[in-house]
């Protein structure tokens, strides 16, 4: 297997997970402390600009492509939206044409939906005036779907990783990242369910259940599985941290939606981690 983006939030730990029981072949541009810390006899550490040609003796089956240039990248020009994302996802095309890669998991963004005008978010929603990383994702996608690899693009909200906790992104991270250094936080929307919330580990465990069956060409939402109100949520969240922030709940509306999982779970036989479960998980890491 091979993991492009290995030491960002989500490659970093699906290197980490997959590499117990299996060889990973882990592609980065930039060493940090995972490349550094992150070591076992499965992990191979590949140093790779994917703006330039992917040059590599190895032949992994799977390819799992994480890399993306997003809005809080530290390089998030429209130059390096197209090298990293377009052309970074050509070069990772061709090198798998050439490899005979089996299989390739784009890890796609729900940014291509942009304005998100209905309550319940379906495959089948029109892509509205998407931002930059929602057109760069599209254009991925069809890139992926014009070749004849097996594919398939899941489509994720923000993830919430295990070894590098981002206080600014996803949302979730940042409300945790207050709350547990107890400071104000608002919120709007509170009486509405949410289920916007994805971890590393259950890509993960999405990924390892399916990546042994033939694959579909196909594109995905996934997400956490029973909304919960908000409101309960941050108030849990609270609890467990035993936080001293003050909340206040703004009665203000802003736009809002709950992701269904149907086609996954119809699809591919797969039932997601409730919402619930994962911020538990996600808790858990803060009070280790």
């Amino acid at each position: 297997m091979l993991i492009t983006g290995a030491n960002g939030v989500i490659g970093s730990d699906l290197v980490k997970f997959f590499s117990k029981e299996i060889k990973v072949y882990a592609v980065y541009r930039t060493p940090n402390l995972i490349t550094k810390n992150l070591r076992n006899n499965n992990i191979i550490w590949i140093k790779q600009d994917l703006s330039k040609r992917f040059i590599t003796k190895v032949k992994p089956k799977i390819i799992i492509h994480c890399a993306v240039t997003h809005a809080l990248s530290k390089k998030n020009d429209l130059i390096d939206f197209i090298d990293s994302n377009l052309l970074g996802l050509k070069n990772i095309l061709d090198f798998a044409k050439k490899s005979n890669v089996k299989k390739i998991f784009h890890l796609s963004s729900l940014n291509i939906y942009g304005d998100i005008k209905t309550k319940v978010l379906k495959e089948t929603n029109p892509f509205i005036t998407p931002d930059l990383l929602g057109a760069s994702k599209i254009m991925m996608e069809k890139f992926i779907e014009n070749q004849s690899i097996d594919y398939l693009n899941i489509r994720l909200p923000g993830v919430v990783g295990y070894q590098i906790n981002d206080p600014r992104r996803p949302w979730i991270s940042k409300i945790v990242n207050q709350l547990k250094k107890n400071r104000k936080v608002e919120i709007f929307n509170s009486t509405k369910p949410f289920n916007n919330i994805m971890d590393s580990y259950e890509v993960y465990r999405f990924i390892d259940c399916i990546r042994k069956r033939p694959l579909k060409k196909d594109s995905i939402n996934l997400s956490a599985t029973k909304p919960i109100k908000l409101k309960n949520i941050i108030t849990y969240i609270k609890d467990r941290l035993d936080s001293k922030s003050k909340i206040t709940f703004n009665k203000k509306y802003s736009k809002y939606f709950v992701i269904s999982n149907k086609k996954v779970l119809e699809n591919y036989n797969y039932k997601a981690s409730s919402t619930k479960k994962i911020i538990n998980r996600y808790i858990e890491s803060f009070l280790d």
